[in-house]
């Protein structure tokens, strides 16, 4: 009995000493704990500490941003800001941005080089001392305008006679003109500059004579566009046969002088083909000079155009501008009122024809909807005026012509190819101011149709005159 009571108060003071070193332990524990505590604690307070001041900064540089745009922002004139503080400025007002990679500027693309040339030093510049080489390099690629210079060529050409056909042969002079003092490249040259460039007589000259070192007067490149034109006719006639199979056609015109009077160019423009003709006369004779058996003609109000045959596209834009500029002082703010909702119903009534066209595409019917709509917008007139009264005739002399391009989905509701095809000429007009002869108005009217029918084909002027020419030359065997 004995010897268990002594192993049992063993096991009582070995349990007494283990709880006495887990309660030492516990109270480290709970030591260490406060200690965290009061650092988590202490930090606490210093992110709220930093959280109001950064508080406080953000209002700060708000107002300042605020104060800038004073003298900063989308309405302030560049005269109004010092130049010394405008990068400055513009830097601070701006908000900030994600930062992108810099898109690579194809107009600022180097061309591979077509030769090297290595660039050595044997002695300094500054001093004549001896150098020592590196290993690094410097690469620059630069571009060196050539001029050209022009050659004069005597050409030899021994005459035959054959007794077969009797009459006298000469071989052919390549890559020339009959009776052209330039070769055939000169001549398409000039046509770029006079045509597709809309540079004058006097600017050419003085290019050749400035640039070229070579004399050449008026007259000579008057007469070489003439010649040129002497085998453009086939491809002219191409022209006008093609414009008249379309299925689309836009038709304006425009006035022209030609040796001080007043003549009118006409203009016939197709996706593919674009013709130019000056005329005396802005008659009806010369509107319907164009006609096809299919297709849709599309042009402005003008009343020569009345009298073609099959189905007309008529220009919204026309429409608008009319509607947009009345011509009469109205009398009344009912009138006021009433024409300005007249103006914004058809342009509703456009906007939604065209988004029909898009969801529903082309149809008949869908063509005569939009056509009864109109009639009940213009019905609608309570308050008529002279601008009312003139905007509602204007549409209804042209009733049913308003909507074609809801059924034929080739056809645009506007006249704008005619108009960008007429830009050129108008621009011509303001330089050159006016042709002299028949011979150059009809030259001048050719071949400006051969350019911007190129231009609507995304094809070289150049090459496609030159194409045209050579073609003309094989066939005809002129030399």
């Amino acid at each position: 009995m004995t010897s268990e009571l002594e192993r049992l108060l063993l096991r009582v003071d070995a349990f007494e000493n283990a709880n006495k070193n887990l309660q030492e332990k516990v109270l480290q524990r709970d030591a260490e704990i406060q200690k965290l505590d009061k650092v988590v604690q202490k930090q606490g307070e210093e992110l709220l500490l930093l959280r109001a001041e950064n508080t406080k900064v953000i209002i700060e540089l708000e107002k300042l941003r605020k104060e800038l745009r004073k003298y900063k922002n989308e309405n302030t004139p560049s005269g109004a800001i010092p130049p010394y503080l405008k990068d400055e400025l513009q830097r601070a007002v701006q908000e900030p941005t994600e930062q992108r990679e810099p898109k690579q500027n194809p107009r600022n693309e180097r061309q591979a080089a077509h030769r090297t040339e290595q660039h050595i030093l044997l002695a300094c510049p500054g001093c004549g001392g001896e150098l020592t080489k590196k290993k690094r390099r410097y690469k620059r690629i630069i571009s060196h305008l050539q001029l050209p210079t022009f050659e004069n060529v005597l050409h030899d050409i021994q005459a035959y006679y054959c007794p077969c056909c009797k009459k006298e042969v000469v071989p052919d002079v390549p890559g020339a003109l009959p009776n052209c003092k330039f070769d055939m490249t000169t001549a398409i040259f000039i046509s770029y500059l006079f045509v597709a460039s809309n540079m004058t007589m006097g600017g050419i000259k003085n290019l050749f004579s400035e640039v070229f070192n070579t004399p050449i007067s008026k007259g000579t490149i008057s007469n070489t566009l003439v010649r040129l034109k002497e085998y453009l006719g086939d491809e002219y006639a191409f022209l006008e046969r093609e414009i008249t199979k379309a299925k689309s056609r836009n038709r304006d015109e425009t006035s022209w002088r030609k040796n001080g009077k007043t003549m009118w160019n006409w203009v016939v423009a197709t996706r593919n083909a674009v013709v130019y003709r000056i005329e005396k006369s802005r008659g009806h004779e010369n509107a319907l000079r164009y006609t096809g058996k299919r297709g849709v003609d599309t042009m402005d109000g003008y009343a020569a155009y009345n009298n073609i045959e099959g189905e007309k596209q008529r220009c919204w834009s026309h429409l608008k501008r009319v509607a947009k500029d009345p011509e009469h002082p109205f009398a009344i703010d009912q009138e006021i009122e009433d024409y300005k909702k007249l103006v914004q119903r058809l342009g509703e009534i456009f906007h939604q024809a065209k988004e029909d066209k898009k969801q529903l595409g082309c149809s008949k019917e869908l063509r005569k909807r939009y056509d009864k709509t109109m009639l009940e917008c213009l019905q609608k007139v309570c308050w008529h005026s002279k601008n009312s009264d003139k905007l509602i005739n204007y549409i209804l002399k042209l009733d049913g012509e308003w909507f074609t391009f809801l059924e034929f989905p080739e056809v645009d509701p506007t006249n704008n190819r005619a108009e960008r095809a007429l830009r050129h000429i108008v621009l011509k007009r303001k330089i050159s101011q006016q042709s002299r002869g028949d011979e150059s108005t009809e030259s001048y009217a050719v071949q400006a149709s051969l350019f911007m029918s190129a231009r609507q084909k995304g094809e070289n002027y150049m090459e496609y005159l030159s194409d045209v020419v050579n073609e003309k030359l094989h066939d005809d065997g002129k030399s």
